[in-house]
């Protein structure tokens, strides 16, 4: 489980949440990495695809991605093991593997980080096991969405890994996920972690029985293997939500105070991941088998691009010159169908553009002969007799008719309001003619008649 060290130019961590997607980009240096660029996606916006030229770019610059797994199938046991030198870890890890694990040897994958021990004779491995399986079917999914992990790593152990405890105490540390709470109990009693387990609560108040529970159980345990003798003060790292329903139960279960402890950002655990597996890690969650099928793929994907674009170079080479020879041709004939197409489209426009001009014409001549109509009308007094109302050239209203000789004045009074007509708030009529009656002596009626000027800027 010890993949070979290689020197890499540049280091890629990247989270999957709920919520979405983060990922940091680091420059990878010979003592330490340096934050590049920091992305956030939406969860339905997947990274970019690699393309060739990233492909081949990775082999003159390799770049390490690592990928935080999610802790829903992580199982986490802190053993004590004798000291020795840290490439020898996994070996000692690996006799006692069978007995901690949760499911058949052959089924899980897993990691070992090591902490130092008082007496310099001994020493704490924390063990990370997974479900071979979900840790696949996590990487494929991260394939598909166009990120190809090299490690894994979890960032609750990092957490984990950064505490620095001077005295007996439980360290709660929790994070939200969604619609759980998952995070790490470390029982850390006269100098050693005896006890890191995993939680997962869900979120709310029915987390507080589930996790005194297992604080419970922990408690008990410790008390049957001799290293607790009473419960020691709780260190609690969580959000202010978490904090706030957690604090009075676990006060009330230790019967010590609740010591609230920073949480550190994200991007600080993704630059501890960055630092901690740059060199490669000497057993990693990532699955042999899976890794090499990868590279593979990875190879065979180059090939394949190489010779593609060998024969895409050498089939443009083979018709280029008969493209060159015909290209004159083409162009002169392109230049004629286009001019012929363009005389034929500017001739249709000109018809079209002149039958929409008749057709607005004649809708503007029926709206304002209506409009004139209903004006006349509205203000027509009753004494007079309208004998012909005429529509000239789209502008010139004519009105005649006829009134008693009594009654002469109203015609005049017909002829003002008229020039007083409004349509939508605008004068209906730009000019009105005053009236001109005719009468003759004896005649029972006398004639009269006036021409108005409607207000039309688009009339001819």
């Amino acid at each position: 489980m010890k993949p070979g060290k290689q020197r890499y130019q540049g280091c890629q961590v990247q989270a999957v949440t709920p919520a979405g997607r983060r990922i940091w980009r680091f420059n990878v240096g010979k003592q330490d990495v340096v934050l590049a660029q920091e992305l956030t996606q939406p969860a339905s916006q997947p990274p970019p695809k690699p393309t060739a030229a990233n492909d081949w770019k990775a082999l003159v610059s390799p770049q390490l991605n690592i990928a935080w797994l999610p802790a829903d199938s992580v199982f986490v046991r802190a053993i004590q093991l004798p000291a020795a030198d840290p490439s020898e870890l996994p070996a000692m890890v690996e006799f006692q593997i069978e007995k901690i694990s949760p499911l058949p040897v052959n089924q899980i994958v897993w990691t070992a980080l090591g902490m130092p021990h008082p007496d310099g004779q001994q020493q704490t491995a924390l063990v990370t096991i997974a479900n071979r399986a979900v840790v696949e079917e996590f990487l494929n999914a991260q394939v598909d969405a166009g990120f190809t992990a090299d490690q894994l790593d979890l960032p609750l152990v990092r957490w984990w890994s950064g505490l620095k405890p001077t005295g007996d105490g439980i360290w709660l540390l929790l994070e939200e996920n969604g619609d759980r709470w998952q995070g790490l109990a470390g029982w850390h009693v006269g100098g050693v972690w005896r006890d890191v387990t995993l939680l997962q609560l869900p979120a709310g108040p029915g987390a507080v029985p589930l996790l005194l529970n297992q604080l419970g159980q922990m408690a008990w345990a410790g008390e049957m293997e001799g290293w607790l003798k009473v419960v020691p003060e709780i260190h609690l790292a969580a959000t202010l939500a978490q904090a706030q329903e957690l604090t009075g139960p676990l006060t009330d279960w230790s019967e010590h105070p609740v010591l609230a402890i920073s949480r550190p950002e994200p991007t600080a655990l993704a630059t501890a991941s960055a630092r901690a597996l740059r060199d490669g890690a000497s057993s990693t969650l990532m699955p042999a088998e899976w890794a090499a099928l990868q590279r593979q793929k990875f190879i065979d994907r180059l090939w394949l691009n190489g010779l593609g674009a060998l024969g895409v170079a050498y089939l443009i080479f083979l018709f280029g010159f008969l493209i060159w020879l015909n290209f004159r041709k083409y162009q002169l004939d392109d230049l004629r169908s286009e001019v012929a197409a363009m005389g034929i489209n500017y001739t249709n426009t000109l018809q079209l553009k002149a039958q929409v001009g008749i057709l607005e014409e004649q809708v503007a001549l029926r709206y304002a002969a209506l409009d004139a109509w209903q004006a006349v009308v509205n203000v027509l007094p009753a004494e007079l007799t309208l004998t012909q109302l005429d529509f000239q050239k789209g502008r010139t209203l004519q009105l005649s008719g006829t009134v008693s000789p009594d009654s002469v004045s109203e015609v005049t009074k017909f002829n003002s309001e008229l020039i007083k007509a409004k349509l939508n708030n605008q004068p209906l009529f730009a000019k009105v003619k005053p009236a001109v009656i005719s009468s003759r002596p004896g005649a029972p009626t006398a004639t009269w008649s006036f021409d108005a000027e409607l207000q039309r800027s688009d009339a001819p």
